[in-house]
């Protein structure tokens, strides 16, 4: 196996192992929030913007919880930052790996509207599945955004390092 093709493999593998992540993250149901009703929201920017507004009434820190002094360090991980915050940046954070390692893991070079497509059409399906099929999941147009902006970011750090 030449060293380009090892390359290529092991972008594969590390992309696979990305989207079974992925999937498990957004489609396993949350039983921390099981509603038994669908929710959704179609009108865009407006959970974005409700974040924006508590991040800007309560800020991106937890100053509260910081004040209890924890010491496990999972707690520390995931209630350190605001809700808000933790979703604005998760959503976007979420893809980022998608718009860098699917070009990274083909043989051709990928344009700028077969990674946009792509990864709007993933985005799209997450969050219609979880409308469909997940009772605990919101499907969110504003989720669609910011998955979107994500791996676009992904995508330029591509062309970037391309």
């Amino acid at each position: 196996m030449a060293k380009n093709n090892r390359a290529a493999f092991l972008f594969k593998l590390i992309f696979l192992v990305y989207l079974g992540c992925l999937l498990m993250m957004t489609l396993l149901p949350d039983t921390s929030n099981i509603t038994y009703e669908t929710t959704y929201n179609l009108i865009p920017f407006t959970s974005i913007d409700n974040f924006f507004f508590d991040i800007m009434k309560n800020g991106i820190i937890n100053w509260v919880f910081l004040a209890t002094k924890p010491t496990d360090f999972q707690d520390i991980i995931m209630y350190t930052f605001t809700d808000s915050f933790k979703n604005l940046m998760g959503n976007i954070l979420l893809f980022v790996p998608f718009g860098l390692l699917y070009p990274l893991a083909r043989k051709k070079k990928v344009k700028f509207f077969e990674a946009f497509v792509l990864i709007l059409g993933t985005t799209c399906a997450i969050e219609v599945l979880q409308y469909l099929f997940l009772t605990s999941r919101r499907a969110d147009i504003d989720d669609v955004i910011l998955n979107l902006i994500g791996g676009l970011i992904g995508y330029g750090i591509y062309k970037w390092i391309e």
